[in-house]
């Protein structure tokens, strides 16, 4: 038995659907960077989506109604938005995010007497994207909320998969979300030392890799996938993007915010992610890294790709997206999967944004520039996050 994913919703930055944010992502080149992103809000350190798709009239909160959205464009996309089997015990639904909805414990539109104005009281947990979702479609199945700061997304994605070899499901909605674009998180992390600089326009100042990287802006939106077992009666082989090869998910004791410089954990994630999947490093081809843009972590990152995979000549070729649409932190994972795999799907690598010149400290074979067209069969994904969070994933191309 295999795991498929065979749907894809997102909305981020870049645009209010999976292949608008797509197209814009390989549109980034270098010369676009002062050009405004479309539907999107900028503000000092983050890249926001607009408010304009959300639904007024309904008082969801924004973590729950961007939640709705992906969850919709990924059922629909595998066929089954319609379903009566979204209400089956046997689909599960795995959704998480990063922190609750900040937000709404500020807004100067509602107070503790207004009461119309009030959201569920559900709606301020971490597990309201999920509760959301699930009284929406009216899911009984295993749901599963997970909460692992910027390494969320991907870390609901394994869970999912977890839940089909384990025989609880044969389908699962899985993915994350988030909007932590408000003054709570940017004080927080400006005070970290982690936020970029100041003196560069929004869209330019989160630097991956690049030799003056300063840190990372905010950004939001979320990702989610319908994952089935290849072997169901209701997988069909032209929906599949991909096929799960391993998935492996480790911790890092070094501290709340910082790396182990010698990078141990994630050298030896790589090196069982890869044993795990029975890859040797020649199979993959393509790396979809976290990126951050701060300068301890891609160092950290990149060193540990150069212990796993050689040298810069003998790498796969190395993307980050960060540069184009910010931070997503708890959606992060889920998003950058996403990028991952519709460039399987697609053939071509978006270029890392933002990466003007590779610190020579950093030992990756970036696509710079422009997309760059390339066979594509293995693909490796990495995420990490506060709290020694690190997860690694490997899939293969689909029919897609």
């Amino acid at each position: 038995m295999g795991v498929a994913i065979t749907g894809i919703g997102l909305i981020s930055p870049l645009g209010e659907s999976r292949e608008q944010s797509w197209q814009q992502l390989l549109c980034r080149d270098q010369k676009q960077q002062s050009q405004p992103l479309p539907n999107t809000t900028e503000s000092l350190g983050s890249l926001c989506l607009s408010d304009d798709w959300i639904p007024q009239h309904k008082k969801v909160g924004r973590l729950n109604a961007i939640a709705l959205k992906v969850a919709c464009e990924a059922l629909e996309d595998a066929g089954l938005l319609d379903s009566t089997r979204l209400r089956e015990p046997r689909f599960a639904c795995v959704i998480g995010t990063s922190k609750g909805p900040l937000d709404d414990y500020c807004s100067p539109s509602q107070t503790a007497s207004d009461e119309k104005s009030q959201l569920p009281f559900p709606s301020i947990w971490p597990s309201g994207p999920l509760s959301h979702v699930r009284s929406h479609f009216a899911m009984t199945g295993p749901s599963l909320c997970p909460v692992s700061a910027c390494a969320t997304g991907l870390d609901a994605v394994l869970r999912g998969v977890r839940l089909l070899q384990q025989g609880d499901c044969d389908l699962v909605l899985a993915g994350s979300v988030d909007a932590s674009a408000n003054q709570f998180v940017l004080n927080s992390y400006r005070r970290l030392g982690i936020l970029a600089s100041l003196k560069q326009p929004t869209q330019a100042a989160c630097k991956p890799f690049d030799v003056s990287r300063s840190g990372f802006v905010i950004g939001e939106g979320g990702a989610m996938f319908v994952l089935m077992r290849d072997d169901s009666r209701w997988f069909r082989p032209e929906k599949c993007y991909a096929r799960w090869q391993a998935g492996v998910s480790y911790n890092d004791p070094t501290g709340l915010t910082q790396l182990d410089p010698q990078g141990t954990t994630l050298n030896r994630l790589l090196r069982d992610l890869l044993q795990q999947a029975d890859c040797s490093p020649s199979d993959i081809d393509l790396l979809h890294l976290h990126g951050t843009g701060t300068h301890s972590n891609d160092l950290v990152e990149a060193c540990a790709v150069e212990s796993q995979f050689g040298s810069n000549a003998k790498q796969p070729w190395a993307t980050a997206s960060k540069g184009a649409h910010g931070h997503a932190l708890g959606a992060a994972g889920s998003i950058e999967l996403a990028w991952l795999l519709l460039s399987m799907r697609d053939q071509i690598i978006p270029p890392i944004t933002n990466l003007d010149q590779l610190d020579p400290c950093c030992p990756i074979r970036p696509v710079l520039s422009q997309p760059q067209p390339a066979s594509l069969n293995k693909g490796l994904k990495l995420s990490l996050g506060f709290g020694g969070h690190q997860i690694g994933c490997i899939v293969s191309r689909g029919n897609r």
